[in-house]
């Protein structure tokens, strides 16, 4: 049996047919875009990691082939010096056989021998005159016991100056209260300062005996250790001069200038180059150090306290 809307409901149904067919079709469209867009970016990504890969490889072939290089650099350069040392060794040689003889920068005259007995006489003027630390604290001590006996003696004036108020003033008057508060707070400022005075006093008359015994002491001894600065100065430009002139020269340097300094100055650095070998220079002449291997000699046990700081700084200077 058939109803008037059958054929319209057939109709119908056959249109949603075709929908849901439509519908389908596109929903398995998407899935193959889908699946072939995934599959496109997993291909590019993998493109990627591997260009990633070989650029990471490349990178470190390039770290190790400038690691090599730097060694070469470093083997090129220590076997450059052996060949200077070798061929500066061979030319002492042949000038030796040939009648040369190396220079005597050592040597000593009149002048050199009066400048080292100055440099002797301002060092120990200088070792008895206090150094500035010393001085900055035997002078805190002297002006922390000088600032606290002012205070104490501010403190007893502000105790008599409440007092006497206290002596005038009605008893519960507004003055008579403010300078009693006064009075307590100076009191007590008095007991505290003058316990600190105690305590600082001692070391500050220590700290002043030393610091008259040092001024006392100052006029002489400063003169000679200005001389002897000056001497050091003018021995410095004496054994400038003396190297500069050995190394245009046509005589050999000696041995233990070159085994330190080399056979010539660098490209490099020149000027630090000559005041280090000038710093060994009067070392050697201050002290009288005359090893012919050794820049500097070796340290005697009785050297003092300032040759062996002078010998750090020139070999520190040896050394840069």
């Amino acid at each position: 049996m058939t109803t008037p809307y059958g054929g319209d409901l057939e109709r119908r149904v056959q249109r949603l047919d075709r929908s849901v067919d439509d519908v389908e079709s596109d929903v398995r469209r998407l899935r193959e875009d889908l699946d072939e867009q995934t599959s496109g970016t997993s291909r590019r990504l993998d493109t990627v990691e591997y260009d990633l890969s070989q650029r990471r490889s490349e990178t470190e072939e390039l770290e190790e082939r400038a690691d090599t290089t730097d060694s070469d650099i470093t083997d090129l350069r220590t076997a450059v010096e052996d060949l200077g040392q070798r061929v500066a060794w061979l030319e002492r040689r042949v000038r030796t056989a040939a009648g040369g003889s190396a220079v005597d920068l050592d040597a000593t005259d009149n002048e050199i021998d009066q400048l080292v007995k100055r440099i002797a006489a301002g060092r120990a003027a200088e070792a008895q005159l206090l150094p500035a630390a010393e001085r900055a604290r035997h002078t805190r001590s002297v002006v922390a016991f000088n600032e606290a006996t002012t205070a104490l003696e501010e403190a007893r004036t502000a105790v008599l100056a409440a007092a006497s108020t206290l002596a005038t003033a009605a008893h519960g008057s507004v003055p008579f209260t403010k300078a009693a508060t006064a009075y307590r707070l100076a009191s007590t400022k008095v007991r505290g300062t003058a316990a600190q005075v105690g305590r600082l006093k001692s070391a500050a008359d220590m700290a002043r005996n030393v610091l008259d015994r040092d001024e006392s002491l100052d006029q002489t001894l400063d003169e000679a250790a200005a001389a002897g600065e000056a001497a050091e100065q003018r021995l410095a430009g004496i054994a400038r001069a003396r190297i500069s002139a050995a190394i245009i020269g046509t005589d050999l340097l000696p041995v233990w200038f070159t085994t330190a300094l080399g056979p010539m100055p660098p490209r490099e650095d020149t000027a630090d180059w000559l005041d280090a070998a000038t710093q060994a220079l009067v070392y050697r002449i201050t002290y009288g150090i005359r090893d012919e291997v050794l820049a500097l000699g070796s340290i005697p046990a009785q050297a003092t306290a300032r040759q062996r700081a002078d010998h750090q700084d020139a070999a520190q200077g040896l050394r840069r």
